[in-house]
């Protein structure tokens, strides 16, 4: 019975350690600060994912989303919810370039919702902390709330779109 209670012990033990050296699961979060004229914006979205292959992650972020007008002068917050999926397209030494899809619902201030695509660059500093930055957006928007686009399909590249992104893999 030890015998088997101790080889049950190693097992598991072999099997996390393993497991955990493959690093599936990631967390961290983004953050877009925008500062213009009439507006300026701060997001701020802890996210946690986990890696399916080394193609594809599944993940969710949700943001406190706070922006600031000057004319006239007023605030609003909300809360965005994004479930996306990370595609990588490409791998070259530390650098990744990656395409998120996935959908954007907005809560509070920002009801309403878009879904698309979000191309991005990641650098592995270590083989457990990534930096990585998004930018653009090319999708679908119902016109309402989160980046007070037009509704209908489009592309954008304003800074807006941009986030900085930092994660840790465990």
């Amino acid at each position: 019975m030890k015998k088997f209670i101790l080889s049950t012990i190693f097992t598991t033990v072999a099997f996390f350690g393993m497991n955990a050296q493959t690093y599936k699961w990631w967390a961290g979060g983004h953050t877009t600060l925008w500062a213009g004229n009439p507006k300026s914006a701060i997001i701020i979205a802890p996210e946690v994912g986990y890696h399916l292959s080394p193609k594809f992650t599944v993940a969710a972020s949700v943001g406190i989303h706070t922006e600031w007008y000057s004319t006239p002068s007023k605030s609003v917050t909300g809360l965005v919810l994004n479930p996306y999926m990370r595609y990588t397209a490409f791998k070259q030494g530390i650098l990744l370039g990656f395409i998120d899809g996935g959908v954007d619902f907005g809560l509070g201030d920002f009801e309403g919702f878009q879904i698309g695509f979000k191309p991005g660059v990641a650098i592995l500093l270590t083989d457990r902390f990534t930096v990585a930055t998004q930018f653009g957006f090319i999708g679908y928007s119902d016109g309402k709330g989160i980046g007070y686009r037009e509704q209908g399909f489009g592309l954008d590249l304003s800074g807006y779109c941009s986030t900085i992104a930092f994660f840790y893999s465990f």
